[in-house]
């Protein structure tokens, strides 16, 4: 695979080494990054007495690190411009497997449509990816959007993975199938709910943690338990979230005929559309077409165009 790279002399990108060799020159180095499928870009350091100089090789790169990325006398950074890894995800036939796997081959956009194949068997899909939100790498597999017929007469339930091809929809939800044969291939950890009704100006803006207490909500919301998962330590607000709902998980959920529990989940529901985070008779996450159930962090049906829910897993 042939590689051109750029330099900027005078700045290093700190923090993020994954190799230091010694070598003859930049080009040498350059060699070495290049055998190396880690390697995304490269600082080189001056050479001693014997001229050798310091190669490190990273697997970042500037623009995916540019708070890392310093300016100081010494040091040269070497940044692949254009390679095959660094197109992943743009093409059909150059798909990434998933969204984080666009992002870690160093290519990357501000969202948006990317094609990825989670069986690795030639089936590409154009999905939404977003790559800026709490370190990006993010699948959306949940999209309404009150449009044009607010508010909307009905959604698409999904029952395989390749329905996240048609988010743009905006009707959009995977069911407990497709999110479960979407876990078996992409082996996703976390989910991040996001909506907002503008009435009342309140956004629900969570992910879930990274840890078991965490995974275990994607793992039930993904069909691999029954257990409900536990609220309290399993998520953490994002930007913008500004609802009752994310300060008052001891009061979500239902549970052996019992409210107020402080789980995620509805006994009996196991769809991310109906009540997979709410308190009884005051704030809920619910789009129920059937029972006209238009819910954001509220108890009312009322919808404004713009008006979403939006999940996202990684």
């Amino acid at each position: 695979l042939e590689r051109t790279f750029f330099c900027l002399s005078d700045h290093d990108l700190v923090g993020h080494v994954i190799q230091t060799t010694d070598v003859v020159d930049e080009f040498e180095c350059q060699l070495k990054c290049m055998g190396n499928n880690s390697c995304k870009s490269i600082n080189v350091h001056r050479g001693d007495s014997n001229g050798k100089r310091s190669c490190e090789l990273n697997n970042k790169t500037r623009l995916m690190k540019p708070g890392h990325f310093k300016k100081q006398k010494g040091p040269t950074y070497y940044g692949s411009l254009i390679s095959f890894s660094a197109t992943r995800g743009l093409y059909f036939n150059q798909p990434g497997h998933s969204c984080k796997d666009i992002w870690d081959s160093g290519f990357i956009k501000n969202g948006g449509e990317h094609w990825i194949d989670p069986e690795k068997n030639g089936s590409s899909l154009k999905v939404f990816c977003d790559m800026t939100t709490d370190g990006g790498d993010w699948l959306l597999i949940y999209n309404v959007i009150a449009g044009e017929t607010v508010p909307p007469t009905s959604l698409n339930i999904e029952k395989t993975y390749a329905g996240a091809s048609r988010y743009s929809s905006n009707r959009m939800v995977l069911s407990p199938d497709g999110m479960r044969e979407l876990r078996s291939r992409m082996s996703f950890t976390q989910l991040r709910f996001h909506c907002r009704k503008q009435q009342y100006g309140r956004t629900f803006h969570v992910k879930t943690a990274a840890n078991s207490s965490g995974e275990a909500v994607a793992r039930f919301f993904a069909g691999d338990t029954d257990v409900f998962p536990k609220a309290w330590g399993s998520f953490e607000k994002l930007k913008g979230d500004n609802s009752v709902l994310a300060s008052r998980c001891a009061e979500w959920g239902r549970e052996n005929g019992a409210y107020h529990v402080g789980k995620w989940g509805h006994e009996g529901q196991k769809e991310l559309y109906i009540y997979s985070a709410f308190i009884m008779d005051h704030h809920r996450w619910v789009t129920w077409p059937g029972h006209d159930r238009w819910e954001c962090d509220d108890s009312r049906n009322d919808l404004t165009r713009g008006d979403f829910w939006k999940i996202y897993v990684r």
